[in-house]
């Protein structure tokens, strides 16, 4: 699935009441504005993957992501890999966490943009 500034707006649209989204779609402005925030839209679809569709939460992970936008993505693409020893494992079990990492990613965007 390609990221990109419409699959944002679908996410906020599904995740977010109709009289919060403004809300949403300003604070997510706020990322991608200085030099140093790179990959906008795949932070900004990751912020939202983290907040659950609470306005404090994207809020606090905005402001994360504008200190260091490789901890937002790590914790919504990587959530099992980040909390295990990979550098230790044999490389087939870092395959299957890596692997299972992505299919959550994955359902997760399924289950947020499919038709209603």
């Amino acid at each position: 699935m390609e990221l990109t500034d419409e699959l944002v707006q679908l996410l906020v649209e599904r995740l977010f009441p109709a009289e919060e989204r403004a809300a949403a779609i300003a604070m997510l402005d706020r990322y991608g504005t200085a030099p140093h925030e790179r990959e906008a839209v795949r932070v900004r679809v990751a912020a939202l993957k983290l907040c659950k569709g609470e306005l404090a939460d994207l809020e606090r992970v905005i402001g994360h992501a504008k200190q260091d936008y490789r901890d937002v993505l790590a914790w919504a693409e990587y959530p099992d890999e980040l909390v295990q020893p990979t550098w230790r494992l044999p490389e087939e079990q870092v395959a299957r966490v890596r692997g299972s990492d992505r299919a959550q990613y994955l359902a997760w965007l399924t289950e947020h943009t499919r038709p209603r």
